[in-house]
């Protein structure tokens, strides 16, 4: 009996040991698993506030997508993270449901914004620091009450990691201004899903031999070619759940760099 007993506690101790080191390996995978503060449900608090202009769709700057965050489907509904939200850039396109329960400027139902911007500086003195377009902060508002909520400059919020939803919208591939026929880079938007790419590849004209692209900022995806390399550019998009779909022909052999062009693909 005691060797039974002795056996069955090393086991549970080795189970034990095994559990604790998952969850500590699971709580690297998702920004809001990061915050060990009590939340409400699977929202956990953070901190939000906004800039720009009061109405204002914010910025894409960090991320490469400019002020494309003005247009649908971002329609002016984003936020900048701080260095826990933004990821050195991987968290670029990722969604999140945020809402705020002070009364009376906030409704308490949660409105969804993309990370399209980094919030630095002041803005990680906080764990969790969300810095909000006009726009959206005032969405979070009872009705009438978006000027007042915007008055306060900031607020305690509650948030959660989301799948993106873009309806019809496909993915597009934002050219660099700096594009050239021996450099070509593309910020990549509108990503369905868990809203990002792993990795991504380019093939030129009539090829199937796809080649690495490099992420070298935000959501820019670069790759060294030459003027034998020739359009329209194919590109095989992987994302972090490992699905694999190919986006054929979307940029053409003639294309205007800083301009944005549309797949017939998404996730």
């Amino acid at each position: 009996m005691a060797f039974n007993l002795k056996n069955r506690t090393l086991i549970y101790v080795f189970i034990t040991l095994v559990s604790s080191l998952f969850i500590s390996r699971s709580s690297c995978l998702s920004p809001k698993l990061l915050n060990d503060t009590k939340g409400e449900g699977n929202f956990l608090p953070a901190l939000g506030t906004w800039y720009g202009d009061p109405r204002g769709a914010g910025s894409g700057g960090a991320c490469g997508w400019e002020d494309d965050v003005k247009s649908p489907p971002f329609s002016a509904m984003i936020a900048a993270g701080n260095a826990k939200i933004y990821l050195h850039g991987k968290g670029c396109g990722d969604c999140y449901q945020i809402k705020c329960s002070r009364k009376p400027f906030c409704s308490g139902k949660p409105i969804t914004v993309t990370i399209t911007d980094e919030c630095p500086g002041k803005c990680n003195d906080v764990p969790f620091h969300f810095d909000l377009s006009g726009t959206a902060f005032g969405a979070m508002a009872s009705p009438g009450q978006a000027d007042n909520l915007r008055n306060l400059g900031q607020v305690n919020i509650l948030y959660q990691r989301v799948l993106c939803n873009y309806g019809s919208t496909k993915i597009a591939f934002k050219t660099n201004k700096k594009a050239n026929p021996f450099w070509f880079a593309a910020a990549i938007e509108f990503v369905e899903g868990v809203g990002e790419v792993q990795s991504v590849k380019i093939a030129q004209a009539g090829s199937n031999n796809f080649l690495p692209m490099h992420n070298s900022w935000g959501a820019m995806w670069e790759a060294n070619i030459s003027p034998s390399f020739r359009g329209p550019f194919s590109f095989q998009l992987t994302s972090p759940t490992r699905k694999t779909i190919t986006a054929f022909n979307v940029v053409p052999s003639n294309f205007v760099p800083g301009k944005t062009y549309n797949s017939n693909v998404n996730f």
